[in-house]
């Protein structure tokens, strides 16, 4: 149905945001058999790496997500004084361990080149993609991981 008036209201509603996913969630099932019948919520991940004092070190932050499989890692931090020790990949290790627990096979991540692609490219993970001046000067690396591989 065309008209030649619209709308593009920029307001926030939960229902709305709720109908358009319904709406997408139907049009992929019938375009996609390998997706699942019903619709999973991302499930929050996060761990948090704490001294005996309960102070944060560091953490990871991410989800299992909607996407059957796959674990999305959205933050990693590890606290300076404490990187070059494994720490990083111990955590990383954990929340691996628990997106598999969750049925999750794949796993990715976003960083960018003055934080840690070669960290993650030594655990395992395969560039797929990079966005040059993002921000402007810099670049954005996109990986991903086979938590089932031999080396994961």
């Amino acid at each position: 149905m065309v008209r030649e008036e619209y709308i593009f209201d920029p307001n926030i509603s939960i229902q709305r945001e709720q109908y358009l996913t319904n709406q997408l969630l139907a049009y992929n099932q019938t375009h996609s058999a390998a997706l699942p019948i019903e619709h999973v919520d991302p499930s929050p991940l996060q761990i948090t790496v704490l001294d005996p004092t309960g102070m944060v070190l560091g953490g990871l932050v991410g989800r299992t997500h909607a996407i059957p499989q796959w674990f999305e890692i959205s933050i990693v931090w590890i606290d300076e004084a404490l990187r070059q020790h494994g720490l990083g990949r111990r955590l990383m290790m954990e929340a691996e361990r628990e997106a598999q627990q969750r049925g999750c096979r794949y796993a990715r991540v976003t960083t960018s080149d003055f934080q840690a692609p070669g960290f993650y490219q030594r655990l395992g993970y395969i560039l797929y993609g990079k966005l040059e001046n993002c921000p402007p000067g810099e670049a954005v690396f996109y990986l991903w991981k086979n938590l089932h591989a031999k080396n994961a």
